[in-house]
């Protein structure tokens, strides 16, 4: 399955399409899932194009999940809690810039929180300062994939404009 072959063509899969099978299997592709069943309860909206202006794809999944899903999951998308990317020199300006338009955030977790409510689609939980927050490594202004939830809710959402 090509998701950008560069012909114009937006592809969108959404959990509301009559045939979800497609939509399914990109899912478990993008958490690096062998496969989700179309009996799980799974939210998404998925919008991948590419063509003269290159990529711009807007992804957004929830998932109902389980601890060891979800540590599975971030480790494969190696995300990392907001506090520890301000660890690493090499990213932490980049996602500061992406949470805050500024070169220091007084606070992280609640610059983190307001960023993913702004970008959230509509079926996706609220995020809270109290839900696991991660952004995967390198996340930055042109390309960023963020999840959060709780124990047993997963949500993912992405930007790439590439």
């Amino acid at each position: 399955m090509v998701l950008h072959p560069y012909d114009g063509v937006e592809r969108r899969y959404r959990h509301t399409d009559a045939e979800p099978e497609t939509g399914l299997a990109i899912v478990a592709r993008l958490l690096g899932l062998p496969n989700i069943s179309s009996s799980q309860v799974v939210g998404y909206d998925l919008s991948f194009y590419s063509g003269g202006i290159g990529v711009l794809d807007k992804l957004a999944i929830t998932l109902q999940v389980d601890r060891s899903t979800w540590a599975s999951i971030a480790e494969a998308l190696r995300a990392k809690a907001p506090e520890q990317a301000l660890q690493d020199a090499d990213w932490a300006d980049e996602l500061v810039w992406l949470l805050t338009d500024e070169e220091e955030p007084i606070q992280i977790r609640e610059s983190a929180v307001q960023f993913i409510n702004r970008e959230r689609c509509e079926f996706q939980a609220e995020c809270r300062a109290t839900n696991h927050i991660l952004f995967a490594d390198g996340s930055g202004v042109n390309w960023w994939l963020t999840l959060w939830g709780d124990d047993m809710t997963l949500n993912y959402c992405s930007y790439d404009q590439g």
